[in-house]
């Protein structure tokens, strides 16, 4: 604590931390992209609010999404790109006792956020970054506090860490931090099977609803003065590994630019710039100064970006679309699950050992039911991500682990 100023998170970039200061949160970085998504004024939430009114939806159907007030080293006239920036401390309300009709809403918003989050490509969603709650108007809340990764090209909804990836190194870790394990307080362990086919026929429409209008919402990204000067956060390791670093040797090796910020008592910050390749660093306290790690040789590879002059278009988004859907199907299916159910014009059939998908339209998907190489279950026997509250405890152990998460 400094005065009046509590430090929160982790220290990068000589010393920064997040902090919170007079009801505000206090962010020594770039806050741009946070301001994109979580700021009623910016123009991608004017844009969805408007399209998603055009389409029938509702001008409310994204109304999931936080709503903040920036306060952004502007109005000391540097830009939102630049690094500094303030945000208003969010105050919900926590769910409480949800009625079926809440529980079936929470299923909608999931389902729209799960597709909302991929097909931006935003990362890095695990469950200490999300808050759950009703706002004033008794809406409800799900969405993220610190938007860094965005604009990936993703390929299944695994990739925004909303649902636990399957890489067997990773698996677990993966399970305790999914983000949409907060949800699961209220939908249930396992989810009722009308609830499940809620969020599925939700992703899908919310995916296609995007794609209607992806030129629209790629102009907003054109439009941006920092598109190309913002860091878009690239996680080589987590923190648990760096901590771990310093005990025992860690495999692929510490990077000299790991090592280096590691010893002025830093955790590792690296990112990358729109357009421009390789992967940076800041070398310099007054952050005026970037590094860059080699562009060859045994250094980390880079995913793709979406191609904001294409439309946001991408080879991933038929995957996204299909193999995404069988993806949220696997994250929360159960052996309980059997037989045709249906919600509207979507149909899932869970068979023995296949899941069969009518969509609206008539189209028929099938798929393996077991789909453990591409997603791990949401379920887990513990609870330690599972909580009530809108945020999630600053410290949490697994008590069903070893492992702390």
């Amino acid at each position: 604590m400094t005065g009046s100023r509590v430090l929160l998170g982790d220290s990068h970039n000589f010393g920064r931390r997040v902090s919170l200061k007079k009801g505000r949160v206090v962010k020594p970085r770039a806050v741009l992209w946070e301001w994109l998504l979580l700021a009623a004024e910016s123009p991608l939430r004017r844009l969805l609010d408007a399209v998603a009114e055009r389409d029938g939806w509702g001008s409310e159907a994204f109304d999931f999404l936080p709503t903040l007030r920036f306060f952004p080293a502007a109005s000391r006239g540097r830009s939102r790109s630049e690094v500094g920036g303030e945000v208003q401390r969010l105050e919900l309300e926590p769910l409480g006792r949800v009625s079926p009709t809440m529980r079936r809403a929470l299923a909608v918003v999931v389902g729209r956020s799960l597709a909302l989050w991929s097909w931006l490509g935003v990362s890095d969603l695990h469950w200490e970054n999300l808050v759950l709650g009703l706002d004033a108007q008794r809406k409800i809340v799900f969405g993220p506090l610190d938007i860094e990764m965005i604009l990936s090209e993703l390929s299944l909804p695994t990739e925004t860490k909303l649902l636990p990836d399957a890489d067997p190194e990773y698996a677990v870790i993966c399970q305790h931090a999914a983000g949409v394990r907060r949800a699961l307080p209220y939908l249930g362990k396992p989810v009722e099977v009308v609830d499940l086919l809620t969020m599925a026929a939700q992703y899908r429409a919310t995916l296609a609803l995007l794609e209607r209008h992806a030129g629209a919402i790629a102009k907003v990204f054109a439009s941006l003065k920092g598109l190309k000067d913002t860091p878009i956060r690239v996680c080589l390791r987590g923190t648990e590994e760096y901590v771990r670093g310093s005990s025992e040797p860690l495999w692929p090796p510490l990077l000299e630019a790991e090592v280096e910020q590691l010893a002025r008592g830093d955790i590792p910050y690296f990112f990358r710039l729109y357009g421009r390749p390789g992967i940076y660093y800041y070398a310099n306290r007054e952050l005026t100064k970037l590094g860059r790690l080699p562009l060859r040789g045994d250094v980390p590879k880079l995913e793709r970006l979406l191609p904001v002059s294409r439309s946001l278009r991408s080879a991933t988004r038929a995957r996204l679309r299909d193999d995404g859907l069988f993806t949220l199907l696997g994250a929360f299916d159960h052996p309980s699950f059997s037989g045709r159910h249906a919600k509207g014009e979507l149909t899932v059939t869970f068979g023995a050992r296949s899941l069969g998908v009518r969509l609206p339209g008539g189209e028929e998907l099938r798929s393996g039911r077991d789909l453990s190489a591409f997603v791990s279950s949401v379920y887990l026997p513990c609870r330690c991500g599972e909580v009530r509250g809108v945020f999630v405890p600053a410290v949490t152990r697994c008590r069903a682990s070893a492992r702390g998460v």
